[in-house]
């Protein structure tokens, strides 16, 4: 019989806790678990859970355990269940007005835990719910003591304004008030927490030898600028205000001093060493979008339904539009089609990775954005890849179903100037990689098996075996 693995919740010092906190990420280069329209009376609850990995893995799941009050304890028809929550993500459920019981949260899939075993985490609490309203339970941080111990402290964190963004741009039918589940993190505690927190990481990066790296980023929002001696040491930092709790997923600098963060639920912030505010996204954004920087003053957004944006750095986006389509959730959709951005020598390429009316070729060149459907021939079934050189077009390698070592994948060649596709086939059936030479873009190579490369000097129509591993980039 597989043996729960309880533990009681302790009260630990807040500076105490923020030393088991810390996960330090240095400076280097999204899904939503989204809810269906509003059917019938109902309200919606949202939550996010958190953690920093000195206390749980990355990848954790909780399962999370609810009842509706005054419905009979009996299996099946009680009324409880429970929702799946990653690290950072807002999780959205639509109930029926009422008051609802928060049982324990489940701790799944973290190496500390035994294989079959899992840790509960008392977690009591009420909420209720009304119709066409927001009760927001919060960011739910979780603090361990160390990744051996069962004493878990619960921090509950005040995330509205996180929340009202969120439901503002994709949950915009909840039109009504946003309400507290419960109790959350008075202020003046979180800042100190903030803040005993980017002490601990600044201690870390001091010893990790780092004297060029000078920006730093984790959990709960935080950007740190550090000052560095020759050694690495901090001599001193700074935090950088971002009006958010969420974790930082990325971070990159711009040339011109600005910095731009990316993180969970499909949001960014953008601003300076000053002020890192969020980013504001188009009106007519559906959920998952993707952002693209062109240059560090053009920026480009997709959405899962193919809407296009373009922006400069005052956001006032410009709208593309007439190639939307609804997103189709099925999972063959989702798995087969995917929304891709290619940077051409002179042009900007979208393009889908699905067959059938799911596949599209989009072009436009870098000034004006106008976007032009590129003709594709009946042979073409998908596009996996997309290469544009000075002269030509090139779509592949595309791998048929029944490709072997007889049968080779193949290559799709065009002039940029005409719509006549060539196809030409590479030298065997598990050609994956493509790539034009850096310096004769008319010379092309492609990797066929492991360690494998093949060249050709005359546009993909004939080819020999090539010696070296590192010829060129073969990712766009």
């Amino acid at each position: 019989m597989k043996k729960k693995f309880q533990h009681s919740v302790k009260t630990f010092h807040i500076i105490i806790a923020i030393s088991l906190l810390v996960s330090s990420f240095s400076l280097a280069a999204t899904t939503n678990c989204e809810t269906p329209a509003i059917v019938g009376n109902k309200g919606l609850f949202s939550i996010q859970f958190s953690w920093n990995t000195d206390s749980f893995a990355k990848n954790m799941l909780v399962n999370v355990e609810y009842k509706k009050k005054g419905l009979l304890n009996k299996k099946k028809s009680n009324g409880g269940t429970f929702f799946t929550a990653g690290r950072d993500r807002f999780i959205n459920i639509e109930l029926t007005p009422g008051d609802y019981d928060f049982f324990a949260v489940t701790a799944q899939y973290d190496p500390s835990i035994p294989k079959g075993k899992y840790l509960k985490i008392p977690m009591e609490g009420s909420f209720s719910i009304k119709a066409g309203e927001v009760t927001n339970g919060g960011m739910i941080f979780l603090v361990r003591e160390n990744k051996q111990s069962f004493n878990i402290m619960t921090l509950k964190v005040d995330n509205t304004e996180d929340v009202k963004r969120y439901v503002h741009t994709y949950k915009n039918d909840y039109t009504g008030q946003i309400n507290p589940a419960w109790d959350y993190l008075p202020k003046e505690k979180m800042d100190k927490m903030v803040n005993s927190f980017a002490a601990v990481l600044i201690e870390r990066e001091s010893t990790a030898k780092r004297p060029r790296v000078k920006y730093t980023y984790s959990t709960l929002g935080i950007v740190l600028k550090m000052e560095k001696d020759s050694t690495g040491k901090v001599v001193d930092y700074k935090l950088i205000p971002t009006g958010t709790y969420q974790k930082i997923q990325k971070m990159s600098l711009k040339k011109d001093g600005n910095i731009l963060c990316v993180l969970e639920n499909n949001n960014y912030l953008y601003g300076d060493e000053d002020n890192l505010p969020f980013m504001p996204l188009p009106k007519t954004l559906a959920s998952s979008p993707e952002l693209h920087e062109l240059n560090d003053s053009t920026f480009l957004m997709l959405d899962r339904n193919r809407n296009i944006y373009t922006a400069n750095k005052s956001f006032n986006w410009k709208e593309h539009l007439q190639f939307s389509e609804e997103y189709d959730e099925s999972f063959f959709q989702a798995r087969t089609t995917k929304t891709k951005v290619y940077k051409g020598k002179d042009n900007l390429y979208i393009y889908t990775t699905g067959i059938g009316k799911n596949r599209l070729l989009l072009k436009s060149t870098y000034d004006d954005f106008n976007f032009t459907q590129v003709e594709l021939s009946k042979d073409i079934k998908k596009v996996p890849m997309v290469t544009e050189t000075t002269n030509q077009l090139i779509i592949g390698p595309v791998m048929k179903l029944n490709v072997s070592a007889k049968r080779p994948a193949y290559i799709y060649v065009k002039d940029r100037n005409d719509n006549n596709w060539e196809e030409l086939p590479l030298p065997f059936g598990d050609c994956f990689g493509f790539a034009p030479d850096r310096k004769d873009d008319t010379v092309f190579f492609t990797k066929c098996t492991e360690s494998q490369w093949h060249k050709s000097i005359d546009g993909g129509k004939t080819w020999e075996k090539y010696q070296t591993k590192a010829v060129s980039d073969t990712s766009n």
